[in-house]
Formats: C-alpha cells, structure tokens, sequence
C-alpha cells in the first residue's frame, strides 16, 4: 500500500482502460464490440474504485456497482454459450475473459469498506485496512468484520480466490501480448510477395482494434492484478 500515488496511478489506468475500450467499440462489431464495451465499464469501475476521493463512496453504493457487474458477467455467460454454440467450444475460451473480468470486478466491489459498515468480504484481517487503504484512509468500522473472517478461516480463503485471480490476469496479459506479436510478426512475412511496386502495403497503424485490444488487456489486466493483490496485503 502507497497511499495516494498508486491510487491516482490505477486511477489513470482504469481510465486510460475505458477510453482505450470506447475507441475499440467503434471500430468493431459482434462478440468484440460487447467484449470492449465491458471493459469501459470495468475500466470505469476501477478508476472510481481507486481514486483517494471516491474510493469510500464506491464502498458506500457497493451493491449497485456490483449489480452492474453482475449483470455484465450474466450477459457475458449467456453471449459465450451463443457463440460456443455458433462457432464450437474450442471458442468459448476467447469469450471466458469478460466473464471472469466481471467476477473479479464483483468480488472487488464487495471487499470494498463504506462509509457506514465495513467490507462485505473482510480480506486485511484484524487490522481493518481494506482497499480504502489503498487510496490514503482506514476503514475504521471493518474491524469487527475482518475479526470474525480472520477466526472463521475465509478470509484465507478469500485471499487464495484473489490471489489465484491476480495470477490469471497476469497470465492473460502476457498471452495477449504474446498474440500480437505473432499477428504482427507474420502479416509482413505474408505481403512481403504482393510488394512489387514502390508503395508497398503499409502495417496498420497504431489506431487499430488489434493494438487498442491488446492496450486494453494490458491495463485492464495490470490494474486488476494490482488492485486484487492490494486486498489481500
């Protein structure tokens, strides 16, 4: 935990994530645009989340952020099954990652203290310090909460789910990245015969949905993974 300079950092990560999405969202269509469409909203959720100022009132109206995601990861599941069933299993794993996005985004919300009553998920034991730590303040009213999750064994629990998702989306990450360089490392290979003339085909450029994809996994995943190890510290 450092405070306020972290906090503003995923802060302009989250948003960079929903502004990265929102340009993805016009130039695609389909299972994609619903994909990065979630992400802007995930995105959001995050800068909010970890922003000093607003960190204890996303706490406050906990449950309406985690209806929102909720309905997402709902949305998610039943688009997935449609696309499984339209094009065979073997794609339901590129259509998995909005889902857990959206688990994750739940869970997050639920371990976040309000301003009136600790988290739902007390995960910082006996000392109280949530998420709201991350952004500069205590959560002085988790004690009781964290005290009775520390002695009943689920706040272990709880921690090995974050801790396992924060490895995913790490993972995840470095798949994403791996793909595009792949993509981008055989598309010249490929038109490297078609260029008989001076003006050879160019490479798309950076204002694409591939690399806006792979922006919005990066910070998407990084910020995730940072947030989620956060509540468990």
């Amino acid at each position: 935990m450092t405070g306020h300079l972290l906090g503003w950092t995923l802060v302009v990560l989250g948003a960079g994530v929903a502004v990265g999405n929102l340009v993805r969202m016009a130039l695609v269509s389909g299972w994609a645009r619903f994909e990065a469409g979630a992400e802007v909203v995930m995105g959001g959720g995050m800068a909010v989340m970890a922003a000093p100022p607003t960190a204890v009132l996303y706490g406050t109206y906990g449950m309406w952020w985690a209806a929102v995601f909720a309905v997402l990861c709902l949305g998610g599941v039943a688009l997935s099954v449609r696309h499984a069933t339209r094009s065979g299993v073997r794609h339901l794993r590129h259509a998995a990652h909005p889902v857990i996005g959206s688990a994750a985004m739940v869970l997050m919300t639920l371990a976040m203290p309000g301003a009136t009553s600790g988290p739902t998920l007390a995960l910082a034991g006996s000392s109280g310090h949530g998420h709201g730590a991350m952004a500069g303040m205590e959560s002085t009213n988790a004690h009781g909460v964290t005290e009775a999750a520390a002695t009943s064994g689920s706040a272990l629990l709880w921690r090995v789910a974050f801790w396992a998702l924060a490895a995913y989306f790490l993972f995840f990450v470095a798949l994403a990245a791996r793909a595009r360089m792949r993509e981008s490392g055989g598309s010249p290979a490929l038109a490297a015969p078609k260029a008989r003339h001076r003006r050879a085909a160019r490479a798309p450029g950076m204002l694409s949905a591939p690399n806006a994809r792979l922006a919005g996994h990066i910070g998407m995943g990084g910020s995730m993974a940072t947030m989620l190890l956060m509540m468990t510290a």
